[in-house]
Protein backbone atom coordinates (compact mmCIF):
# COMPACT_ATOMS: atom_id res chain seq x y z
CA UNK A 1 0.00 0.00 0.00
CA UNK A 2 1.39 3.44 -0.99
CA UNK A 3 2.16 5.81 1.85
CA UNK A 4 1.78 9.56 1.73
CA UNK A 5 5.15 11.25 0.99
CA UNK A 6 6.38 13.30 3.92
CA UNK A 7 7.36 16.29 1.77
CA UNK A 8 6.45 17.37 -1.75
CA UNK A 9 8.21 20.32 -3.39
CA UNK A 10 6.13 22.20 -5.95
CA UNK A 11 8.34 24.50 -7.99
CA UNK A 12 8.66 26.25 -11.33
CA UNK A 13 10.75 24.69 -14.11
CA UNK A 14 12.80 27.79 -14.94
CA UNK A 15 16.32 28.41 -13.53
CA UNK A 16 15.05 30.21 -10.41
CA UNK A 17 12.50 27.47 -9.76
CA UNK A 18 15.08 24.74 -10.28
CA UNK A 19 17.48 26.42 -7.86
CA UNK A 20 14.81 27.22 -5.27
CA UNK A 21 13.66 23.62 -5.49
CA UNK A 22 17.23 22.45 -4.95
CA UNK A 23 17.55 24.55 -1.79
CA UNK A 24 14.28 23.06 -0.56
CA UNK A 25 15.53 19.54 -1.32
CA UNK A 26 18.79 20.28 0.48
CA UNK A 27 16.74 21.24 3.54
CA UNK A 28 14.27 18.34 3.18
CA UNK A 29 16.23 15.39 1.68
CA UNK A 30 14.16 12.65 0.12
CA UNK A 31 11.32 14.97 -0.90
CA UNK A 32 9.27 14.40 -4.00
CA UNK A 33 9.98 17.14 -6.57
CA UNK A 34 7.10 18.18 -8.81
CA UNK A 35 7.22 20.95 -11.42
CA UNK A 36 4.17 23.14 -11.88
CA UNK A 37 3.28 26.56 -13.28
CA UNK A 38 0.75 29.28 -12.48
CA UNK A 39 -1.88 28.10 -14.97
CA UNK A 40 -1.85 24.51 -13.69
CA UNK A 41 -1.02 25.22 -10.05
CA UNK A 42 -4.55 24.75 -8.70
CA UNK A 43 -4.94 21.33 -10.32
CA UNK A 44 -1.47 20.18 -9.28
CA UNK A 45 -1.98 21.39 -5.71
CA UNK A 46 -5.39 19.70 -5.56
CA UNK A 47 -3.74 16.34 -6.31
CA UNK A 48 -0.80 16.84 -3.93
CA UNK A 49 -1.14 14.80 -0.75
CA UNK A 50 1.80 15.21 1.63
CA UNK A 51 2.46 15.92 5.26
CA UNK A 52 4.56 18.91 4.17
CA UNK A 53 4.18 20.92 0.95
CA UNK A 54 6.95 23.33 -0.04
CA UNK A 55 5.95 25.78 -2.80
CA UNK A 56 8.59 27.90 -4.51
CA UNK A 57 8.54 30.42 -7.37
CA UNK A 58 4.88 29.94 -8.31
CA UNK A 59 2.76 33.01 -8.99
CA UNK A 60 -0.95 33.15 -8.24
CA UNK A 61 -3.04 34.03 -11.27
CA UNK A 62 -5.80 36.59 -10.81
CA UNK A 63 -8.47 34.08 -11.85
CA UNK A 64 -7.30 31.13 -9.73
CA UNK A 65 -6.03 32.95 -6.65
CA UNK A 66 -9.27 32.84 -4.58
CA UNK A 67 -9.80 29.11 -5.00
CA UNK A 68 -6.10 28.40 -4.48
CA UNK A 69 -6.21 30.28 -1.18
CA UNK A 70 -9.30 28.27 -0.18
CA UNK A 71 -7.56 25.02 -1.12
CA UNK A 72 -4.42 25.95 0.80
CA UNK A 73 -6.55 26.80 3.83
CA UNK A 74 -8.31 23.42 3.60
CA UNK A 75 -5.05 21.50 3.32
CA UNK A 76 -3.65 23.39 6.28
CA UNK A 77 -6.83 22.63 8.25
CA UNK A 78 -6.43 18.94 7.38
CA UNK A 79 -2.98 18.95 9.00
CA UNK A 80 -0.55 19.65 6.16
CA UNK A 81 2.40 21.95 6.80
CA UNK A 82 2.50 24.37 3.87
CA UNK A 83 5.59 26.51 3.26
CA UNK A 84 5.47 29.09 0.46
CA UNK A 85 8.44 31.09 -0.90
CA UNK A 86 7.64 33.50 -3.71
CA UNK A 87 8.46 36.88 -5.25
CA UNK A 88 5.60 37.52 -7.68
CA UNK A 89 3.00 40.25 -7.38
CA UNK A 90 -0.02 39.22 -5.32
CA UNK A 91 -3.11 39.58 -7.55
CA UNK A 92 -5.86 41.98 -6.50
CA UNK A 93 -8.39 39.14 -6.19
CA UNK A 94 -6.82 38.13 -2.86
CA UNK A 95 -5.08 39.99 -0.04
CA UNK A 96 -1.62 39.23 1.29
CA UNK A 97 -3.24 38.61 4.69
CA UNK A 98 -5.59 35.97 3.25
CA UNK A 99 -2.70 34.23 1.51
CA UNK A 100 -0.56 34.32 4.64
CA UNK A 101 -3.39 32.99 6.83
CA UNK A 102 -3.87 30.00 4.53
CA UNK A 103 -0.26 28.88 5.04
CA UNK A 104 2.02 27.61 7.76
CA UNK A 105 4.80 29.87 6.50
CA UNK A 106 4.76 32.58 3.85
CA UNK A 107 8.02 34.23 2.77
CA UNK A 108 7.32 36.82 0.12
CA UNK A 109 9.22 39.73 -1.39
CA UNK A 110 9.16 41.22 -4.87
CA UNK A 111 12.73 42.45 -4.39
CA UNK A 112 14.52 39.07 -4.49
CA UNK A 113 14.49 35.77 -6.34
CA UNK A 114 12.70 32.76 -4.88
CA UNK A 115 16.09 31.06 -4.61
CA UNK A 116 17.41 33.85 -2.42
CA UNK A 117 14.28 33.91 -0.26
CA UNK A 118 14.29 30.21 0.54
CA UNK A 119 18.07 30.09 1.02
CA UNK A 120 17.99 32.99 3.47
CA UNK A 121 15.27 31.25 5.46
CA UNK A 122 17.15 27.95 5.72
CA UNK A 123 20.77 29.13 5.51
CA UNK A 124 21.60 28.00 9.06
CA UNK A 125 20.16 24.53 8.39
CA UNK A 126 22.08 23.63 5.23
CA UNK A 127 25.75 23.73 4.14
CA UNK A 128 27.11 27.23 3.61
CA UNK A 129 28.10 26.41 0.04
CA UNK A 130 24.44 26.01 -0.94
CA UNK A 131 24.54 29.80 -1.26
CA UNK A 132 25.87 29.08 -4.74
CA UNK A 133 22.43 27.72 -5.63
CA UNK A 134 20.81 30.93 -4.41
CA UNK A 135 23.23 32.95 -6.54
CA UNK A 136 22.58 30.78 -9.61
CA UNK A 137 18.83 31.25 -9.23
CA UNK A 138 19.13 34.98 -8.67
CA UNK A 139 21.30 35.49 -11.75
CA UNK A 140 19.02 33.24 -13.78
CA UNK A 141 16.02 35.40 -12.83
CA UNK A 142 17.81 38.76 -13.33
CA UNK A 143 17.55 39.36 -9.58
CA UNK A 144 21.24 39.36 -8.62
CA UNK A 145 21.33 43.07 -7.73
CA UNK A 146 20.04 42.58 -4.17
CA UNK A 147 22.33 43.49 -1.25
CA UNK A 148 22.34 39.87 -0.07
CA UNK A 149 23.44 38.40 -3.40
CA UNK A 150 25.95 41.14 -4.22
CA UNK A 151 27.61 40.72 -0.82
CA UNK A 152 27.83 36.91 -1.18
CA UNK A 153 29.23 37.17 -4.70
CA UNK A 154 32.23 38.98 -3.22
CA UNK A 155 33.19 35.72 -1.47
CA UNK A 156 33.50 33.63 -4.63
CA UNK A 157 34.97 33.83 -8.13
CA UNK A 158 32.09 35.38 -10.05
CA UNK A 159 33.45 34.04 -13.34
CA UNK A 160 32.97 30.50 -12.07
CA UNK A 161 29.52 31.36 -10.77
CA UNK A 162 28.45 32.82 -14.12
CA UNK A 163 29.84 29.78 -15.93
CA UNK A 164 27.76 27.44 -13.77
CA UNK A 165 24.56 29.46 -14.00
CA UNK A 166 25.01 29.70 -17.77
CA UNK A 167 25.13 25.91 -17.88
CA UNK A 168 21.70 25.85 -16.23
CA UNK A 169 20.04 28.71 -18.08
CA UNK A 170 21.26 27.73 -21.53
CA UNK A 171 21.48 23.98 -21.04
CA UNK A 172 17.77 23.55 -20.32
CA UNK A 173 16.86 25.22 -23.60
CA UNK A 174 17.75 22.10 -25.56
CA UNK A 175 15.50 19.05 -25.72
CA UNK A 176 17.89 16.80 -23.81
CA UNK A 177 17.44 18.86 -20.62
CA UNK A 178 14.10 20.58 -21.18
CA UNK A 179 11.97 17.75 -19.77
CA UNK A 180 10.91 17.47 -16.16
CA UNK A 181 12.88 14.27 -15.49
CA UNK A 182 16.12 15.94 -16.59
CA UNK A 183 15.32 19.00 -14.49
CA UNK A 184 14.62 16.78 -11.47
CA UNK A 185 18.10 15.29 -11.89
CA UNK A 186 19.43 18.84 -11.95
CA UNK A 187 17.62 19.67 -8.70
CA UNK A 188 19.06 16.58 -7.03
CA UNK A 189 22.57 17.35 -8.30
CA UNK A 190 22.49 20.86 -6.88
CA UNK A 191 20.90 19.76 -3.62
CA UNK A 192 23.72 17.36 -2.84
CA UNK A 193 26.35 20.04 -3.48
CA UNK A 194 27.56 19.19 -6.98
CA UNK A 195 27.87 21.80 -9.71
CA UNK A 196 25.63 22.08 -12.80
CA UNK A 197 28.68 21.45 -15.00
CA UNK A 198 29.04 18.05 -13.30
CA UNK A 199 25.87 16.87 -15.05
CA UNK A 200 26.99 14.88 -18.12
CA UNK A 201 26.14 16.70 -21.33
CA UNK A 202 24.80 19.91 -19.78
CA UNK A 203 27.72 22.15 -20.80
CA UNK A 204 27.60 20.75 -24.33
CA UNK A 205 23.86 21.46 -24.40
CA UNK A 206 24.51 25.03 -23.24
CA UNK A 207 27.03 25.59 -26.01
CA UNK A 208 24.57 24.25 -28.58
CA UNK A 209 21.97 26.65 -27.20
CA UNK A 210 24.32 29.60 -27.72
CA UNK A 211 24.84 28.59 -31.33
CA UNK A 212 21.09 28.31 -31.90
CA UNK A 213 20.46 31.67 -30.25
CA UNK A 214 22.73 33.37 -32.79
CA UNK A 215 20.88 31.55 -35.57
CA UNK A 216 17.61 32.72 -34.04
CA UNK A 217 18.72 36.34 -34.11
CA UNK A 218 19.11 36.16 -37.88
CA UNK A 219 15.58 34.74 -38.21
CA UNK A 220 14.08 37.40 -35.97
CA UNK A 221 15.96 40.16 -37.83
CA UNK A 222 14.18 39.06 -41.00
CA UNK A 223 10.72 38.34 -39.54
CA UNK A 224 10.11 40.94 -36.82
CA UNK A 225 7.33 43.50 -37.37
CA UNK A 226 6.12 46.60 -35.56
CA UNK A 227 2.67 47.62 -34.41
CA UNK A 228 2.92 51.08 -32.97
CA UNK A 229 5.48 50.95 -30.16
CA UNK A 230 5.43 47.17 -29.94
CA UNK A 231 7.70 44.86 -31.94
CA UNK A 232 6.67 41.26 -32.44
CA UNK A 233 7.29 37.97 -34.14
CA UNK A 234 4.49 35.49 -34.58
CA UNK A 235 4.66 31.76 -35.21
CA UNK A 236 8.34 31.67 -36.11
CA UNK A 237 10.70 28.87 -35.04
CA UNK A 238 12.02 29.91 -31.63
CA UNK A 239 13.81 26.66 -30.66
CA UNK A 240 12.35 27.12 -27.18
CA UNK A 241 13.96 30.58 -26.89
CA UNK A 242 10.78 32.59 -26.56
CA UNK A 243 12.31 35.16 -24.21
CA UNK A 244 15.28 35.92 -26.49
CA UNK A 245 12.92 35.95 -29.48
CA UNK A 246 10.84 38.68 -27.85
CA UNK A 247 13.93 40.66 -26.87
CA UNK A 248 15.49 40.30 -30.33
CA UNK A 249 12.24 41.60 -31.87
CA UNK A 250 12.49 44.73 -29.74
CA UNK A 251 16.18 45.07 -30.58
CA UNK A 252 15.95 44.79 -34.36
CA UNK A 253 12.87 47.06 -34.54
CA UNK A 254 14.28 49.55 -32.02
CA UNK A 255 11.20 49.21 -29.81
CA UNK A 256 10.74 49.41 -26.06
CA UNK A 257 8.65 46.25 -25.95
CA UNK A 258 9.10 42.97 -27.80
CA UNK A 259 6.71 40.03 -28.15
CA UNK A 260 7.08 36.45 -29.26
CA UNK A 261 3.65 34.96 -30.04
CA UNK A 262 2.73 31.36 -30.81
CA UNK A 263 -0.73 30.34 -32.00
CA UNK A 264 -2.14 27.24 -30.31
CA UNK A 265 -5.40 25.43 -31.07
CA UNK A 266 -7.59 27.75 -28.98
CA UNK A 267 -5.34 30.56 -27.77
CA UNK A 268 -2.22 32.61 -28.47
CA UNK A 269 0.74 32.15 -26.13
CA UNK A 270 2.52 35.46 -25.54
CA UNK A 271 6.05 36.07 -24.21
CA UNK A 272 7.07 39.68 -23.50
CA UNK A 273 10.48 41.28 -22.93
CA UNK A 274 11.65 44.88 -22.76
CA UNK A 275 14.76 46.99 -23.25
CA UNK A 276 13.23 49.72 -21.10
CA UNK A 277 13.07 48.71 -17.45
CA UNK A 278 10.77 51.62 -16.63
CA UNK A 279 8.01 49.53 -18.23
CA UNK A 280 6.20 47.13 -15.90
CA UNK A 281 5.51 44.24 -18.22
CA UNK A 282 3.56 42.23 -15.65
CA UNK A 283 1.09 45.11 -15.31
CA UNK A 284 0.90 45.65 -19.08
CA UNK A 285 0.39 41.94 -19.75
CA UNK A 286 -2.34 41.65 -17.13
CA UNK A 287 -4.28 44.73 -18.26
CA UNK A 288 -4.01 44.11 -22.00
CA UNK A 289 -4.85 40.40 -21.73
CA UNK A 290 -7.85 41.08 -19.50
CA UNK A 291 -9.23 43.49 -22.11
CA UNK A 292 -9.36 40.68 -24.69
CA UNK A 293 -10.58 37.94 -22.36
CA UNK A 294 -7.21 36.43 -21.52
CA UNK A 295 -4.81 36.43 -18.60
CA UNK A 296 -1.29 37.69 -18.11
CA UNK A 297 1.39 38.45 -15.55
CA UNK A 298 4.95 37.66 -14.53
CA UNK A 299 7.75 40.04 -13.64
CA UNK A 300 8.33 43.70 -14.43
CA UNK A 301 10.95 42.93 -17.09
CA UNK A 302 9.76 39.48 -18.19
CA UNK A 303 6.09 38.65 -18.54
CA UNK A 304 3.66 36.58 -20.54
CA UNK A 305 0.02 36.15 -21.41
CA UNK A 306 -2.50 33.73 -22.81
CA UNK A 307 -5.15 35.35 -25.01
CA UNK A 308 -8.04 33.94 -27.07
CA UNK A 309 -7.32 33.11 -30.66
CA UNK A 310 -8.23 35.98 -32.96
CA UNK A 311 -7.53 38.74 -30.43
CA UNK A 312 -3.83 39.32 -31.08
CA UNK A 313 -4.28 42.61 -32.95
CA UNK A 314 -6.57 43.97 -30.23
CA UNK A 315 -4.02 42.87 -27.65
CA UNK A 316 -1.32 44.89 -29.43
CA UNK A 317 -3.65 47.88 -29.65
CA UNK A 318 -4.27 47.71 -25.91
CA UNK A 319 -0.54 47.45 -25.14
CA UNK A 320 0.10 50.57 -27.17
CA UNK A 321 -2.72 52.38 -25.38
CA UNK A 322 -1.34 51.33 -21.98
CA UNK A 323 2.16 52.52 -22.89
CA UNK A 324 1.08 56.11 -23.60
Amino acid sequence: MDTMPETTILTHADPDGICAGAVALSRFPGSRVFFTRPTSFYSDLLHTESQRIVITDIALTKQDAPRIVSLLKQKKHDGAEILYFDHHTIPPTVSKTSVKNSLTLYVHSKRASASELIYRHYMTDIPRERVWIAIYGAIGDYADDTPFVMERMMNWDRRALFFEVSAICLGIKNEEFSGYDAKRRMVRTLARGDNPSDIPGLVRSAKNAVNREFELYEIIKDKAQSHGRVAYVKDVPSFGFRGPSALFAATVRDSRLGICAHTRERYVDITMRTRDYSLKLNVLADRAAEKVGGSGGGHAAAAGAKIPKGTFRKFLDELNRQMR
